[in-house]
């Protein structure tokens, strides 16, 4: 390819919403980007996803929201619904109230703002094929072009943002960062996009997200049911990688068959994928290396979120390249500003919805009903998690939960537990060391409060 430039100061691998928030703010402070998709250019922001995002995350990086095409609905919140649908858990914070986007036409803005600020070379239908190490720092990668080329890419730091199946982290040289996920920290998600006419069925909430826990319909997972507007939705669900063969038979029996009603639809999108479900990385960073988004399981381990956190993660990396860049350091002691700021925040509250999400695994559907029918686990205790990374464990409210537990006091015990283990576990993350520190102290411990979570009998 005539006037290809090769070596830049930033790599970001991945035009989505985590890769193009990243390149968009390295290259406005100055920086030397190039941004890499394997897709072309026009399928940029094409993806199979809930597509909801809150609010919170424009005000953040001080840009637009969505609107006009890419704006779908606007939503309040998120409803968490038990097996029985009889009560469901409401939960109304800056990150859940925001918006359903369309996917393609809010990529596609996201990418044109990266390029507008700056991004000094764009390359799409392009494959990243491995890392490129130069005395144990990550100095390019490889890569080839649509019409077969390979050639190397040079840069001071690469930043990954290319998905959950992303080849370089499994190329990554440093232990902590994990090559391979765990099954069991995964689902299989397949959705589609259904659209009927208006006035044949009317649409459940419109304002509100739908997650519906259901271990018989959705081992390992969950059911979404998500407006578009009032004539379309987002329905699918996740499911155990293990029931990969049998996913779209669990969607057409458990959420089509189950929500939509009319025979006059049409269906306008489907797909499938896999989806982290997990806490971060132990590192989300190496020597010349910063991992972002599903790459480094940035996503919501209760609801499978990811576009608020991919953008949050996208930013810090952004911040943290240019400080490495100016000090001339891309060494993993500086890029460990990157990690403290992701543990100390998202780290912190998904550790915690990891806890969560492991235990309500592993309860049946009877627990699920009447843990959420008597409120032994509240929408209160789930929101102070998620927006104020923090969790109250008054006398007062365990307490109260006793009482209403004592029906089924071995469930109410096992949650209560559940409680101090997600406190714990927050305040720690919250703690997480300086590159200085002792980090195994702190992985070690956090290795603890999981296993000791695994151990639980459950009611």
């Amino acid at each position: 390819m005539e006037n290809l430039k090769k070596s830049f100061d930033v790599i970001v691998v991945g035009a989505g919403t985590g890769g193009t928030t990243a390149a968009r703010f390295a290259a406005k402070k100055g920086l030397d980007v190039c941004l890499i998709d394997r897709k072309e250019k026009s399928h940029i922001g094409d993806k199979i996803c809930g597509d909801a995002v809150g609010a919170e995350i424009f005000d953040i990086l001080k840009i637009n929201p969505p609107q006009g095409e890419e704006l779908s609905c606007h939503i309040k919140g998120a409803k968490l619904y038990p097996p029985n649908m009889k009560k469901c858990l409401t939960l109304i914070d800056p990150k859940q109230a925001g918006y359903i986007v369309n996917r393609l036409e809010f990529g596609q803005r996201l990418l044109n703002e990266a390029l507008d600020a700056g991004v000094a070379q764009f390359l799409d239908n392009t494959m990243v094929l491995d890392l490129i190490y130069k005395e144990k720092f990550v100095s390019g990668l490889k890569v080839r072009l649509s019409n077969g080329e390979k050639f190397d890419l040079n840069a001071k730091l690469v930043i990954d943002g290319s998905g959950f199946n992303t080849p370089l982290r499994k190329k990554a040289k440093n232990p902590l960062i994990e090559n391979e996920i765990s099954k069991t920290d995964a689902i299989l998600c397949y959705r589609e996009i259904v659209r009927f006419p208006k006035g044949d069925q009317e649409v459940m909430d419109p304002e509100y997200i739908s997650i519906i826990l259901d271990k018989e319909k959705a081992p390992g997972g969950y059911i979404w049911y998500f407006p578009k507007n009032e004539t379309s939705l987002n329905i699918g669900l996740g499911v155990f990688m293990d029931y990969g063969g049998k996913v779209k038979e669990f969607y057409q029996n458990n959420v089509f068959k189950e929500f939509i009603k009319t025979p006059n639809y049409e269906i306008l999108s489907s797909g499938g994928g896999v989806a982290p479900i997990r806490r971060p990385l132990w590192s989300c960073a190496d020597n010349g290396f910063m991992l972002i988004g599903d790459a480094a399981c940035h996503v919501n381990p209760l609801h499978g979120g990811g576009i608020d956190p991919s953008m949050r993660a996208g930013f810090y990396a952004a911040n943290t390249a240019v400080q490495a860049i100016e000090q001339a350091d891309f060494s993993l002691q500086k890029l460990w500003d990157f990690n403290y700021e992701i543990m100390t925040s998202i780290g912190a509250e998904f550790a915690a919805l990891d806890l969560l999400r492991r235990v309500l695994q592993r309860l049946s559907n009877d627990s699920l009903n009447f843990g959420l029918e008597k409120d032994l686990l509240s929408s209160e205790e789930i929101l102070q998690v998620s927006s104020t990374g923090s969790l109250d464990l008054s006398l007062l409210s365990m307490a109260t939960k006793a009482i209403k537990g004592i029906a089924n006091p071995k469930l109410m015990l096992d949650l209560n537990y559940l409680r101090i283990k997600m406190n714990e576990i927050i305040k720690h993350y919250k703690n997480f060391p300086r590159y200085n520190e002792d980090f195994e102290v702190w992985k070690n411990k956090t290795i603890d409060i999981y296993e000791k979570v695994e151990k639980m009998s459950y009611g």
